[in-house]
């Protein structure tokens, strides 16, 4: 993926752009690509796999082991008011355990 800088408009590509962690008060980080030339923010970048829940009792716990260990944390986290994509990172979880467990016979 292009990233290009509005200040100065040099081209970069994650690998040559300034990756830097904005931490948030709740454990959480946002990752922030910056122009390596004029230290300008560019965009706010996709975090990596796996998936952590920041909060609760799961907290700092990839997403995919809890739907293994407890799936129904999961839906009911997602009866709850929480952000659209957290949700379908969840969601996605969920269904990749469950194919996991039909497959081996078992019903999650």
């Amino acid at each position: 993926m292009k990233l290009i800088c509005r200040n100065c408009g040099k081209e970069h590509d994650q690998l040559s752009a300034n990756i830097k962690k904005d931490f948030l008060f709740n454990g959480g980080y946002h990752l922030k690509a910056y122009c390596s030339a004029c230290d300008s923010f560019i965009k706010n970048l996709a975090h990596s796999v796996p998936k952590v829940l920041h909060f609760g009792k799961y907290k700092n716990k990839p997403i995919a082991v809890i739907a293994k260990e407890n799936p129904a944390y999961l839906r009911w986290l997602c009866d709850r008011e929480i952000k659209e994509n957290l949700k379908k990172s969840i969601l996605e979880e969920l269904e990749k355990a469950e194919n996991e467990s039909t497959q081996c016979g078992f019903e999650i």
